[in-house]
């Protein structure tokens, strides 16, 4: 899950090398007050092919007075959805890579699709995480705790994708989405049918889906870093020409690529 920076300020912080095989990325986003009267903005939220762990706090001073934070877990998105964020509110996250969610959180990505769920209802083992929580001294305290969480933590070796998975999510992510499925198929050594099962299994999404949002986040990166022609950046990411880009980012943000800067 990824953020259309709309309504506040997101910071994406560096993670550690341990979790580097794991972990997209550590994050923080802090929801602005609203001014009384004025209408609410949404949050876009984005889908990357990730499983998030969200850490909510009610505002910036509650970290510290033994307030107890919300902790969700945040399946795979098939297309963006718009949140309200409540204003002056806190989360810190921990953005999983495609195929670790059940091996770190004990839960499979594809119950979690399009979800966000309170660990006490889907992975009681992270209450214990939530109290501790309580006790952070600052914002960087408890994402230091969070860090510390998944350091420590052994991925189960029951739930670790195979090693034909890993390698498959692998092509999929260094090619950012730019590999056809039978190519993908051939590489494994699968047929095309048991791919798509176990990337499913593993991901909580379709190879294909997965494929389109890989190559949308390669294609938004080179859009935020100020490219701005589109029928070049169509072709470099892998689209067949500018229309189908555009339609692909209209599926899967609901805006045209432009108005994902705006």
């Amino acid at each position: 899950m990824s953020a259309h920076e709309t309504t506040g300020e997101y910071t994406e912080l560096p993670v550690p090398g341990v979790l580097a095989d794991r972990v997209d990325a550590f994050w923080r986003f802090v929801a602005a007050p609203r001014r009384e009267g004025t209408t609410p903005l949404l949050q876009r939220i984005l889908p990357d092919g990730c499983t998030d762990l969200i850490v909510r706090f009610p505002d910036v001073r509650s970290v510290g007075n033994g307030t107890e934070p919300r902790v969700t877990l945040v399946g795979p998105m098939e297309r963006f959805a718009l949140m309200d964020p409540e204003p002056g509110s806190v989360c810190l996250g921990i953005r999983l890579k495609p195929g670790w969610a059940m091996a770190l959180l004990g839960v499979s990505p594809k119950e979690l699709r399009n979800l966000s769920v309170n660990v006490e209802d889907c992975a009681p083992a992270f209450l214990h995480l939530q109290q501790r929580l309580a006790s952070a001294r600052s914002l960087e305290h408890a994402l230091a705790m969070l860090r510390d969480e998944f350091s420590l933590r052994n991925a189960h070796p029951h739930h670790l994708p195979s090693a034909r998975t890993a390698h498959a999510l692998h092509c999929l992510q260094s090619s950012s989405g730019q590999m056809s499925m039978s190519r993908l198929a051939r590489t494994v050594g699968i047929s095309e049918r048991t791919l798509h099962r176990d990337i499913l299994e593993a991901a909580g999404v379709a190879p294909k889906l997965l494929a389109r949002v890989l190559r949308f986040q390669r294609a938004l990166t080179h859009l935020r870093s100020g490219r701005l022609d589109l029928s070049a950046l169509a072709l470099d990411c892998g689209y067949a020409d500018q229309s189908h880009f555009t339609r692909e980012v209209r599926e899967l943000a609901g805006v045209s690529p432009t108005g994902l800067l705006s």
